[in-house]
């Protein structure tokens, strides 16, 4: 009996080495948000910005190609984490500074001045930042719940509207760079 039960612990060993694990207990490699309209900068690119978050790198990658891992372009730099334990912010190419403590209208950190505006029906907001590094206005959708919804104004991106590609992203609960 006691070699059955060592032979099964010795199978279900490799069984289990062999199987992947949950999607939820991967570790978070990154965000991907596609470019979804032209805004007020012009006409559609079909590009994707491709956030690595092992790497604390940013791309600007095609859409149909996006992908994490593939940081290898000319189109992309490192950012900042300079987030503590009152707010997430990301500086450098993304320029996002979001208070742990939403919702509040507005806030200073790390050189940015933000506001935020609740959106209707949700528990989202909308986040526009003055940046004394980036001449346009980093704008941003934040979800309590899903993260970073969607970046319009950013300096890797200038003034496109990029939307989320899945269900959560930047700082969004459990998962952040």
């Amino acid at each position: 009996m006691q070699r059955v039960a060592a032979l099964f612990a010795v199978v279900l060993a490799l069984i289990s080495g062999l199987v992947p694990a949950a999607h939820g207990a991967e570790p978070i490699r990154g965000y991907i948000y596609d470019e979804i309209g032209g805004g007020r900068a012009g006409a559609l690119h079909d590009l994707a910005i491709v956030i690595d978050v092992a790497k604390n790198w940013v791309e600007i990658q095609r859409k149909a190609d996006a992908r994490i891992g593939s940081m290898d372009g000319d189109f992309g730099s490192k950012y900042e984490d300079c987030g503590n334990e009152a707010f997430y912010c990301l500086t450098g190419p993304l320029e996002i500074v979001i208070p742990k403590a939403m919702p509040m209208k507005q806030w200073k950190y790390h050189g940015l001045s933000c506001q935020s505006v609740a959106q209707p029906g949700s528990d989202a907001y909308r986040i526009t930042c003055r940046s004394p590094k980036y001449r346009g206005r980093p704008t941003f959708t934040y979800s309590l719940s899903r993260g970073v919804l969607s970046i319009d104004s950013s300096p890797v991106a200038g003034g496109y509207r990029y939307e989320l590609r899945g269900e959560h992203g930047l700082f969004s609960l459990g998962s952040n760079p």
